[in-house]
């Protein structure tokens, strides 16, 4: 009688393994979130845009600026 228990146990236990698969709700919110993640570190090209940049910059080539953009000339050194 114990012999088929465990027999019957051996083979049944294996089958009662359940999968873990995430449901589609929680992937897409995963994804979402990691979009919105990786949007919230990107500098915003758009014309209504207000940023601050710090840090240093160095740029190649061409900048071209259209629209009212106004630069301040910083002071010259005097002469010594």
């Amino acid at each position: 009688m114990h012999k088929k228990l465990l027999i019957t146990f051996l083979i049944c236990a294996p089958m009662s393994a359940v999968a873990n698969i995430p449901s589609t709700e929680y992937v897409q919110q995963q994804i979402a979130t990691q979009i919105a993640t990786a949007v919230s570190s990107k500098v915003d090209t758009s014309a209504s845009a207000n940023q601050t940049m710090a840090g240093t910059y160095t740029v190649s080539g061409t900048m071209n600026f259209t629209g009212s953009t106004t630069v301040e000339t910083a002071p010259l050194p005097s002469a010594e």
